[in-house]
């Protein structure tokens, strides 16, 4: 069997239902099992980011981790100052991760603490908080 890869950091993918991720560039998104659609983050593997819909399409762009770098996102909550860990919260946003919770990611540059819905800056990197 052939198979290809893609060595990019995005990848494009069908909306299982497309009305729910109009708006929300830089929310989090699984693929929803058995399927090559996604939605937004609830509980499984997180493939990544919304980037942009495609042009009257059903298809995303998505910014997908661990592929290095720093990437966009929408928190979800008050996180504090940078550096500071955050994780994923169903829908799709980012909060403060607490101690031995799994991260998602480290909060960058901005100094500043952050407010539910703001866009801040993240290294997209997975461990536990120390």
């Amino acid at each position: 069997m052939r198979l290809t890869a893609n060595d990019s950091p995005y990848q494009s993918f069908d909306a299982a239902v497309p009305a729910n991720l109009v708006g929300k560039e830089g929310y989090g998104v699984e693929q929803v099992s058995g399927t090559n659609t996604i939605q937004l983050y609830t509980a499984g593997p997180l493939i990544g980011w919304l980037y942009q819909r495609l042009e009257g399409d059903t298809a995303w762009n998505v910014r997908l981790a661990g592929k290095g770098g720093t990437v966009r996102v929408v928190a979800g909550g008050a996180i504090g100052a940078a550096p500071a860990m955050v994780k994923m919260l169903t829908g799709g946003t980012m909060v403060a991760a607490a101690t031995t919770e799994k991260a998602h990611g480290v909060k960058i540059r901005d100094v500043a603490a952050s407010a539910s819905g703001d866009f801040i800056e993240i290294i997209d990197r997975f461990e536990v908080v120390p």
